[in-house]
């Protein structure tokens, strides 16, 4: 089976030249802390790729992944030793974006950190020439970006109905919900019904398991998709689960980062939600993406809480989703104090405008601020 499309085949033959790579580590401190069934974060520290061509162009490319291994292996300090001791030495006599591909699929796993180099160099090509491999891509494509709004858990329902009433005054198209096993209580299920937003949705995180299931049910029971209810891995226990209990509206995250695997998972699934780094980068997101057109499969594009580097890629790729209905890929004020735009990106009635990701701009005053760490490779 081959779902690349020619454009993008010929694309993997354009040339590339490599003089360094600077791995940088920043932290965002964000508005207020976030808290999912993962855990709570108050800030986001990324791993940021800058690609140095021998002609002076430098790209940007953002790992991510988080800081520590609770959503899936990777975490930036092993990125970091990946990229030094593993992948950097392979890149040295590559010369296409093809070849680049090609030296990146040795490594086994690792998808957020092999997707940051190639986020990286398509940026640096895409600065040289004003072409990168999402422009070589024909097809359709939005002015603006649909979004929605990923909630965390919250302490009481009185805060949620207050989120609910701010959410729904700024627009957003779709309002997904946090959730696990200990939040299955009757006050916030009575939010959550009381809600009248069309386009709803939970997201578990794994949180569910077999001894689970009555609480899950209790979700489920609203109708509404449930994103990865079990851990990677487990899905079988969907089976189980709609033996006795409501048949799932299944869309999975963690558990796809493979297009064998979504082949293989695509009769349970309702639809999918693809983040471009756990996938492996943005040849393997238009691979994945094809391959959902072809099966009818709905699909968005979720996200990593990333800085305005990687939220602006992401709404590039969601830009070619013209049928979805949201994606998650809130505005920069709605988590960070600072980010590392100098235009950050903002969202009006819902949407965003492609002025906002299409030509994006760091703020290298605001980056170096923010920087905590760097480490340098040069060939």
């Amino acid at each position: 089976m081959d779902f690349v499309p020619a454009s993008i085949k010929a694309f993997l033959n354009r040339g590339v030249s490599l003089e360094k790579l600077e791995l940088v580590v920043v932290d965002l401190p964000q508005i207020k802390p976030f808290r999912s069934a993962i855990g709570v974060r108050t800030s986001r520290k990324a791993l940021i790729i800058k690609w140095h061509t021998k002609e002076g162009s430098v790209g940007y490319g953002e790992c991510s992944c988080r800081p520590d291994p609770f959503y899936s292996h990777e975490f930036v300090d092993g990125a970091i030793k990946v990229i030094q001791e593993f992948i950097f030495p392979l890149l040295k006599s590559a010369t296409t974006y093809g070849q680049v591909l090609t030296a990146l699929s040795k490594i086994r796993g690792w998808n957020f950190t092999k997707a940051a180099i190639e986020f990286a160099m398509n940026n640096a090509i895409k600065k040289s020439t004003s072409k990168g491999i999402l422009e070589a891509w024909n097809r359709p494509k939005l002015d603006k970006v649909p979004v929605g709004i990923s909630m965390g858990l919250f302490n009481s329902s009185q805060e949620m109905a207050k989120a609910i009433q701010t959410a729904e005054a700024e627009g957003y198209k779709r309002l997904k919900f946090k959730i696990n096993p200990a939040y299955a209580s009757s006050n916030i299920l009575e939010c959550l019904q009381a809600c009248k937003h069309p386009n709803l949705s939970f997201d578990a995180n794994g949180s569910f398991n077999q001894d689970d299931f009555n609480k899950l049910e209790q979700f489920a029971s609203l109708g509404y998709m449930i994103e990865q209810p079990f851990a990677p891995g487990n899905s079988y226990l969907q089976a189980e689960f709609e033996k006795d209990n409501t048949k799932l509206i299944n869309c999975p995250d963690e558990e796809i980062e493979t297009l064998g695997q979504l082949i293989e998972q695509k009769d349970n699934l309702s639809e999918l939600n693809i983040k471009p780094g756990r996938v492996g980068g943005l040849f393997k997101t238009i691979e994945m993406i094809e391959y959902c057109f072809a099966n009818n499969i709905s699909v968005w594009i979720g996200g990593m809480f990333e800085t305005g580097i990687g939220r602006a890629q992401n709404l590039q790729i969601a830009s070619f989703l013209v049928d979805a209905k949201a994606h998650d890929q809130s505005p920069s004020n709605r988590y960070f104090k600072k980010d590392v735009l100098k235009q950050p990106i903002k969202m009006e009635n819902g949407f965003i405008n492609s002025s906002y990701f299409l030509n994006l701009k760091i703020d290298e005053e605001v980056f170096d601020e923010l920087t905590i760490n760097k480490l340098t490779l040069k060939l």
